[in-house]
């Protein structure tokens, strides 16, 4: 990704008279924060994010989530070769939070997804939950959706994370093939055979025996990431963690 490239086109061709006109102020709060090309949040609203602190804690509600609340959650996580998952925040409608996540997602607002996906890799570096990952993959959009919005919120925060533990983001063998409504319209069982063998794995021989840390922005029931991890667990010998920037609650 090139330099400044967490700021749309647009953003950067006009960046000298936006900062003029429309000063940089928190995304949360609203509080004036400098010129800083960087920083989206201010300080005080960085330190009161709704944090799980799950880093190192095992068998938490975003693994739960993935894992579907098994009755052996150790042998389910054999099963799917999932070694560890966590969230970095909290979603929690009506919180600012909320607000932040809209405008990363909506808004053409993605450096948003990277100054938090960064926030979050510098939080829980100490915890060892980076340790031994080979390679990032975010959750991708269909083609069509991703024209439509012009960018992929979850490859965004990969590449925060990145910049951090300084492991490469792919972007290529994980696809998305079945351009399906979004997960947030839809209800009980529909959540699931809506994203069933939505994706594929180009080239898997690429992959094999590679911890790979697959990112998404928001897990809710977990099926998204479930059927992710269906489609990367046809490369022999890989196995996975699982990031979120927030669990919802």
């Amino acid at each position: 990704m090139e330099k400044n490239a967490t700021q749309p086109r647009w953003e950067r061709l006009f960046e000298p008279f936006t900062d003029l006109f429309f000063p940089r102020v928190c995304t949360m709060c609203g509080t004036y924060i400098g010129d800083s090309r960087e920083e989206v949040l201010c300080a005080r609203c960085i330190r009161c994010l709704p944090r799980t602190e799950q880093a190192d804690l095992r068998q938490n509600s975003t693994e739960t989530a993935i894992l579907g609340e098994p009755t052996d959650i150790v042998r389910q996580a054999k099963a799917m070769r999932l070694e560890k998952g966590a969230a970095f925040l909290f979603f929690e409608k009506e919180h600012p939070i909320q607000q932040v996540i809209h405008r990363m997602k909506y808004e053409d607002q993605p450096r948003i997804g990277y100054f938090l996906g960064r926030q979050a890799a510098m939080e829980m570096l100490s915890a060892g939950f980076f340790e031994d990952i080979d390679l990032i993959i975010p959750v991708p959009l269909h083609p069509k959706r991703l024209r439509e919005r012009g960018y992929n919120q979850s490859e965004y925060i990969a590449r925060g994370i990145s910049e951090v533990i300084g492991v490469e983001v792919d972007t290529t063998h994980l696809i998305r093939i079945k351009n399906t409504p979004k997960q947030a319209l839809q209800k009980g069982d529909k959540r699931q055979t809506n994203v069933s063998d939505a994706f594929e794995v180009v080239h898997p021989e690429q992959l094999l025996h590679r911890h790979i840390l697959v990112v998404d922005d928001l897990i809710t029931t977990g099926e998204t990431m479930r059927a992710c991890l269906r489609a990367l667990k046809r490369c022999r010998g890989t196995y996975f963690s699982v990031f979120g920037l927030c669990k919802a609650i």
